[in-house]
């Protein structure tokens, strides 16, 4: 019977092969471990030596191919972003539209808009204050009422409305270690029973947001309706630095507002693992066909400083 060797395709990298050889980086599978173990042999025959040999530079070579991928250009989109909160105004609204990928990561304002937020029978009529975005003057944000947003922008309109949630408060502030002394902040706080919460956490060092995304995350309480909820924040390294003060922003989303963030996080993959496997846009509560979201919900802050 012929000496067969399995060959198994579980890609890995490898730091150095066993025998003192140079250390170096390199693709490997399990099958090509037991190919050095064979080949590192003194009992191995020398027509084997070089018939394993060819079989693993074949392996290793043989498998490329270069994809070349045409990126198309896209017409441009509206993207709207309002927020509502419980704290003092006023309000802004931010108008801007998409832009190619191949393009400088800017996205240019939409000036000349109307916009208008309504609550309660009042409509407060946006202003302009600085290319793209748009400022109220007399709305108030407050926990129950409903708002809604309307928007005219080169010859569309675009709709949304949003109910600003009762407020759930922040307690405290503190930290867990993880892998590799890791510091992560955990978020504490009372979940209200017997009704759907949705949050948002923003994280802030010395007063500067984290960047690219980070520090930026949400939790619903389906599995944890009315329980005193632990709420860890995973953090990347080089935002919890020690000494520095780190702020967490607790907000209270309505449900549309929560799905467009989650499912923002999960393409962008923010989602604590959980990445989206299409690139897609996030269902957004804007009517017409703008990207974006607006919000309305309430804010709990804390500031600790990072041990």
């Amino acid at each position: 019977m012929e000496d067969r060797i399995p060959i198994l395709y579980n890609f890995k990298m490898i730091r150095g092969i066993p025998g003192g050889r140079k250390l170096f980086n390199i693709l490997y599978s399990d099958g090509f471990l037991q190919l050095l173990t064979i080949l590192n042999s003194d009992n191995m025959p020398f027509y084997k030596t070089r018939y394993l040999t060819g079989l693993v530079l074949f392996i290793l070579c043989g498998c490329k191919k270069v994809i070349d991928v045409k990126l198309h250009s896209a017409a441009p989109q509206i993207i709207i972003t309002g927020q509502i909160e419980n704290r003092s105004g006023p309000y802004e609204v931010s108008i801007s539209k998409t832009i190619d990928f191949s393009s400088e990561n800017v996205f240019p304002p939409v000036s000349g808009a109307v916009v208008k937020i309504t609550s309660n029978g009042i409509t407060d009529s946006l202003t302009e204050t600085s290319p793209g975005i748009y400022s109220t003057h007399i709305l108030r944000g407050r926990p129950g009422a409903t708002y809604s947003l309307l928007v005219l922008a080169e010859g569309k309109e675009y709709t949304a409305t949003s109910t600003m949630p009762q407020p759930v408060q922040l307690d405290s502030i503190d930290f867990r270690s993880g892998r590799n002394n890791a510091l992560y902040a955990v978020a504490n706080f009372q979940d209200p029973e017997g009704i759907p919460n949705y949050y948002q956490f923003i994280e802030y060092a010395d007063g500067n947001q984290f960047r690219n995304g980070r520090g930026n995350s949400v939790f619903d309480d389906r599995l944890s309706d009315g329980r005193y909820i632990n709420r860890l924040l995973y953090d990347d390294s080089s935002d919890i630095k020690t000494g520095a003060i780190l702020t967490v922003q607790m907000n209270c989303v309505d449900k549309e507002v929560y799905t467009y963030l989650s499912e923002l996080l999960q393409i962008s993959g923010g989602g604590e693992g959980f990445a989206s496997p299409t690139p897609a846009n996030p269902t957004s509560n804007i009517t017409g066909g703008a990207l974006g979201y607006f919000s309305a919900h309430t804010v709990s802050t804390r500031s600790v400083v990072i041990p």
